[in-house]
């Protein structure tokens, strides 16, 4: 305990003598949460500029473009003469997706033939772009039959016998969990933990990596009594409150003051974050313990960070991805943590159903130890290290 005691307090000087620790830890994580909550404070983007193609220049054209204004999801930017207009104002980034209605769209719905309205949109603004092509097709289905129905109620038909004609299947959605369909409650309350996984991975690597590249590692392996294990759990600890705190208050704002739906236990989810930081701490002595070289170690974390936000799960299934990344999924913590998130915050489950995930989460801080002894002769001498 001793040794401990003394390698905690020299980390905790070290850790106060240096702006960047405060700044990699607080800093950075309050510019995320507030950038990340305040873009998406509505939960979806709104107002989302499009544009019209009317060649039809008819009442259904005119109906069409005044019922997609209406709407809170998009609004007309502009209405273009042609579609290389169109086309170039897309390429420009004025609009996201655009509508082309072509000439005699309003006689074919009426003799009941089948007009092509065609409709672009910009995918490389994944979210954007995939919105705006959804409410501009829905907005072409609506229209057509609505028309359709006008047209069967002048020849006599009943409600009832168009319904089943003109909508012949009926879907009854009901979202569970977040009937508000607030993308940032599927997003934010991953990412934002997926953030600080990477700082903490990142700043736990380099506290490490400072004192081989300083050359003080002796120094800090003299001060743990020559025990490596008591050099890097007592250099962590600090670390781990730090971030372990920052993530409670994550969670804090995430599900009481955002109101973020927790649907299982809350408490859990702060257990499963202490467990993370944990877990991350470990990948980042684990990548020392293998490279103990400064610049190939940070860039070593600076991927598998980058991987970790790719990889996880929440905004591309591990189903669909191919063998090789579904097995690599399995290695990053942020994936556990994901699927603790889903089966307590949407999905409400008994905590007894999400422990095996956290048990990985715990289970992935033991991987280092079979790497120590090579930790230890980097430390003791830092100067055969290649940098």
């Amino acid at each position: 305990m001793k040794y401990y005691l003394q390698v905690v307090k020299r980390e905790l000087r070290q850790m106060f003598s240096r702006p960047l620790y405060i700044f990699g830890s607080f800093g950075v994580m309050a510019f995320v949460c507030i950038f990340f909550l305040t873009i998406m404070g509505e939960g979806l983007p709104e107002r989302l500029p499009v544009g019209i193609v009317d060649h039809d220049h008819s009442s259904i054209s005119r109906m069409i473009k005044r019922e997609l204004g209406a709407g809170q999801a998009v609004e007309i930017y502009a209405e273009y003469a042609s579609y290389e207009e169109a086309r170039q104002a897309m390429q420009r980034g004025d609009i996201y997706a655009f509508m082309v209605l072509p000439s005699g769209l309003y006689q074919d719905i009426l003799a009941f033939h089948r007009p092509t309205v065609t409709l672009y949109a910009n995918s490389a603004y994944t979210l954007s772009g995939a919105l705006s092509y959804k409410q501009l097709m829905t907005m072409a289905n609506l229209a057509s039959g609505a028309v359709q129905r006008e047209v069967m109620r002048g020849r006599g038909y009943t409600d009832e016998q168009i319904m089943p004609l003109v909508q012949p299947v009926v879907v009854d959605t009901h979202i569970l969990a977040n009937p508000w369909i607030n993308y940032s409650i599927y997003l934010s309350s991953v990412l934002l933990p997926g953030i600080l996984g990477m700082m903490v991975l990142l700043l736990s690597a380099f506290s490490m990596l400072y004192e081989i590249k300083k050359r003080t590692s002796p120094q800090w392996l003299e001060a743990a009594g020559g025990s490596v294990v008591t050099a890097v759990f007592g250099k962590m600890l600090p670390y781990t409150v730090l971030f372990t705190v920052i993530g409670w208050a994550i969670n804090v704002l995430l599900y009481k003051v955002m109101h973020f739906p927790m649907n299982g236990s809350f408490w859990f989810q702060c257990v499963a974050t202490g467990a993370f930081v944990l877990a991350m701490q470990a990948v980042a002595a684990f990548v020392v313990s293998c490279v103990p070289s400064p610049k190939t170690a940070l860039s070593l974390c600076s991927f598998y960070s980058t991987l970790t936000l790719t990889l996880a799960g929440f905004s591309y299934p591990v189903e669909a991805m191919l063998s090789p990344f579904q097995a690599f999924s399995y290695l990053i913590p942020l994936r556990y943590y994901y699927l603790i998130t889903v089966e307590q915050m949407l999905m409400g489950l008994p905590v007894v159903k999400s422990c095996i995930w956290l048990a990985c989460l715990m289970a992935a801080a033991l991987v280092p130890i079979p790497f120590a002894g090579r930790l230890k002769n980097a430390l003791q001498e830092p100067e055969n290290v290649y940098d």
